[in-house]
């Protein structure tokens, strides 16, 4: 970009950013519907274990996470999807962060740190939590190291396996306990491209093997619903179903920058992170 090699760039690192502020470039900017989130694996005996499961929904910092360690560059999540649709955020409720609660929550299910050193046990076993992701997506090791940060202050330990083998990996349910990655929720508008794709018996990459039988009956009513209104209730009460089961964890809807000479107009974030390349994408 900077030798004029090429004109315009999505996905550069944060840090380069500085180098575009001036006046020979122009960035554009959105929130998306591509999140940041975590999968529980329900075939791991510890993350079968709600208190576990609400912990870790309670001990991971979001606001931290977009604010300051991306610098502002995405907006925490509630779930799946982000809040300009009627469907997004604020129409659902999930865990707030609370360490002082999840302490509170892990000790009276028995796991108390005996030894000291801060991570907590019980029958012997301290409370280690696998986490797998991979780093082509520059934010989720990020977000690994400060979820492994602030879930050891509540007394988890958590190792990270940051792969790019992930793909093979996350089909050994053996390997880990917690998957995050990184998804396009709604690329038409519609909310059922998310559960279809990673929630439901039938999904493709519902790799924590997670269920839920209302989630399955409302899932079928949604495929025969074609009001928009009402398929707009179906997904609050389907996402609400997996937040309150803390099966699914969504921390950051990615703020999409894309910076461009000066002389290059059109190009435009959108917010389903796939429709920049457009008629009127023009260089003078």
């Amino acid at each position: 970009m900077q030798a004029g090699e090429i004109d315009a760039a999505y996905g550069l690192p944060y840090i380069s950013y500085p180098l575009f502020e001036n006046e020979d470039y122009v960035f554009t900017s959105t929130a998306t519907s591509r999140v940041f989130f975590g999968i529980m694996n329900m075939q791991s005996a510890r993350m079968q274990d709600p208190v576990i499961r609400q912990a870790i929904a309670m001990g991971i910092d979001k606001e931290r996470f977009t604010t300051q360690l991306l610098s502002g560059n995405g907006v925490s999540a509630i779930g799946p999807f982000p809040e300009y649709m009627r469907f997004g955020k604020d129409a659902v409720q999930a865990e707030a962060y609370d360490p002082e609660k999840a302490k509170e929550l892990l000790a009276q299910a028995g796991w108390i740190d005996q030894d000291g050193d801060g991570i907590r046990e019980k029958d012997g076993e301290k409370l280690t939590i696998r986490w797998l992701t991979y780093p082509s997506r520059q934010e989720l090791p990020i977000l690994a190291q400060s979820a492994q940060a602030t879930l050891r202050e509540i007394g988890m330990k958590v190792e990270i396996n940051c792969t790019a083998d992930h793909q093979r990996l996350v089909q050994d349910p053996a390997s880990w306990d917690v998957y995050f990655s990184a998804m396009v929720t709604s690329p038409t508008g519609d909310p059922f491209y998310f559960f279809q794709y990673y929630c439901l018996d039938s999904s493709v990459n519902n790799d924590g093997h997670y269920h839920n039988d209302q989630l399955e009956v409302l899932a079928v009513r949604m495929q025969n619903t074609f009001d928009i209104e009402a398929r707009a209730q179906l997904a609050i009460e389907m996402q609400q179903l997996i937040l309150d089961d803390c099966a699914y964890l969504f921390c950051s809807h990615l703020r999409m920058s894309m910076v461009a000479k000066s002389n290059v107009s059109g190009l435009v974030a959108h917010p389903c992170d796939y429709y920049e390349i457009t008629v009127d994408l023009k260089k003078e």
